[in-house]
């Protein structure tokens, strides 16, 4: 028999801080893809390839850019 248990109240978060950081993270992974194609990642093309909005991109995109710049740094040690 399957049974179905509702999760703690609170363990998932819907915060604003939380959402946004998700949409942090996948404007950073499109981002990425886009640079990898050879596409130049601007807002207007940001816009043109993905589901973000300008609002979205407007807020976050400074913030995603950070984060994609640094995940696109190799170190050779």
């Amino acid at each position: 028999m399957i049974t179905f248990q509702h999760p703690p109240i609170g363990s998932l978060s819907t915060s604003p801080a939380v959402v946004s950081q998700g949409i942090v993270e996948l404007m950073a992974d499109k981002m990425l893809e886009m640079g990898m194609n050879g596409t130049a990642v601007t807002a207007d093309s940001l816009a043109e390839h993905s589901s973000f909005t300008r609002a979205q991109i407007e807020e976050h995109g400074s913030e995603a850019a950070d984060l994609a710049k640094s995940r696109a740094v190799h170190r050779l040690d």
